[in-house]
């Protein structure tokens, strides 16, 4: 009886085994760089988990163009027929995001200035600013160089206490007049406490929001379906297996 016992354990440890290096190698089997015919479409699946979207050529855009790729981050497979893919972005803060605040006090002490400096002069989006998180006292503007009076957007001077105010900033993308836009349509920047008394002026500098970072395409569990070893099927279109 004993021997039975054990026999079955270490079948159901050898189907285990066996199935474990099944998965393994479906994913081996998958990893390649698929096309869409006719097209510089190009989606690459490596072995290690990662994915890359390269950025299509001859779309007419010469910035767009100097962006190697659309989207990178990880996939997963989920069945024999189903693989899903998800973005950097949800696992990381990219560096498009990262921020320097310089804090100044000039000019009229009634006014708050607000100036935001990209890496260059391509800067398609529109500038949300919120004070003390109420819709009432926001600005949103295509502007980069702002002036504010105080005495509408932020807190009354308090005798008793700091005159600290909460600014909140982000971006939205402009896409009126766009046929196809595959980015993010909201960039939250930071939300910070500032001193209004001490400080009425703010350089906010963008270091790396340039387009590449812009026209980043987020996939989020995005499903992609295998037809067969050599095709997958996504957006529409049959992505071929490109062939060494």
């Amino acid at each position: 009886m004993r021997k039975i016992f054990l026999l079955l354990i270490s079948s159901f440890y050898l189907i285990g085994c066996k199935s474990q290096k099944t998965d393994i190698e479906k994913q081996i089997d998958l990893a390649g760089i698929y096309f869409v015919k006719d097209t510089s479409e190009k989606l690459e699946i490596n072995p290690d988990g990662n994915y890359i979207l390269y950025n299509p050529k001859g779309n007419d855009h010469y910035e767009t163009e100097k962006c190697v790729y659309a989207s990178k981050g990880k996939w997963k497979l989920l069945s024999n027929d189903v693989f899903e893919i998800t973005s950097e972005d949800y696992q990381v803060k990219q560096k498009g995001f990262e921020y320097e605040l310089k804090k100044e006090n000039k000019y009229s002490q009634d006014s708050l200035y607000i100036n935001v400096e990209f890496p260059n002069d391509f800067h398609p989006v529109k500038l949300n600013f919120y004070f003390n998180n109420s819709n009432n006292k926001s600005i949103h503007t295509e502007s980069t160089v702002i002036k504010l009076l105080k005495s509408k957007y932020l807190l009354p001077k308090s005798t008793y206490s700091i005159n600290r105010n909460h600014i909140t900033f982000s971006l939205d993308a402009n896409i009126s007049g766009t046929n196809l836009y595959n980015g993010r349509i909201l960039f939250e920047v930071f939300e910070e406490n500032v001193d209004t008394e001490k400080t009425n002026y703010l350089t906010i500098t963008l270091p790396n929001f340039d387009l590449c970072f812009y026209e980043f395409e987020p996939y989020n569990q995005e499903i992609i379906f295998i037809k067969n070893t050599k095709e997958l099927f996504w957006k529409g279109y049959v992505w071929n297996k490109l062939h060494n």
